[in-house]
């Protein structure tokens, strides 16, 4: 479904399928089905469906049954049981939660942080400045990065995209990740012209400058 974080248009086709198994498969298959796919899913946002086309109408019909039964993993109290204990699995499945759950594009950059253990990320000012290797362990300071408070999380709702995916992190045990969510979600000063913007519009803005990935 996707080759070194690409995104190819055959996932589109797949997704009402899989929607379709995830509804009577087990927890723990569908938890492992959920976890596969994730990447796919977020890739899609950096080589997006043209609208009004069929596969992008089988995209977002997947997509749909996705979400259900996502939600539903999310919001189990019991979801780091389903799990199981491999650490890896437990984040993996946080990711692709939030391609299905939230917005593609932040579970494509995390995705990205998280396979290079938060020692590369991209990011480009809307200026014009942009960089390709950036580390949230050692150049928070550089970048003047305001973390953001987020809130605990109810267990229920998923309106409030960093509420309820620190709280899955939190459940799941991933603590690791948690300490980046606050820059990651934060705001970040341009080194070059000083203006102040969140890290999202900064990898919205690499990502239109045609990187591909990988």
């Amino acid at each position: 479904m996707s080759h070194q974080a690409r995104y190819y248009d055959a996932t589109a086709y797949i997704l009402p399928h899989l929607a379709v198994l995830c509804t009577k498969l087990p927890l723990e298959d569908k938890a492992f089905l959920i976890t596969e796919i994730g990447l796919a899913i977020a890739a899609e946002r950096v080589w997006p469906l043209k609208p009004d086309t069929e596969a992008f109408r089988e995209f977002q019909e997947g997509l749909r049954g996705l979400r259900r039964e996502t939600e539903k993993l999310v919001t189990n109290p019991n979801i780091a049981a389903v799990l199981g204990n491999n650490p890896t699995q437990r984040e993996r499945f946080a990711l692709s939660a939030l391609a299905i759950l939230g917005n593609r594009t932040h579970a494509y950059g995390t995705w990205n942080m998280f396979g290079n253990e938060w020692e590369y990320c991209i990011i480009a000012c809307l200026c014009g400045w942009k960089e390709e290797v950036i580390s949230f362990r050692t150049d928070k300071n550089y970048f003047c990065i305001e973390p953001v408070s987020i809130a605990p999380w109810d267990g229920k709702s998923i309106e409030d995209e960093p509420v309820w995916f620190q709280g899955l992190l939190h459940r799941i045990g991933d603590e690791e990740t948690i300490r980046f969510l606050p820059f990651v979600y934060g705001t970040w000063v341009c080194p070059d012209c000083g203006k102040r913007a969140a890290y999202w519009d900064w990898l919205a803005k690499f990502i239109g400058y045609g990187w591909c990935g990988g």
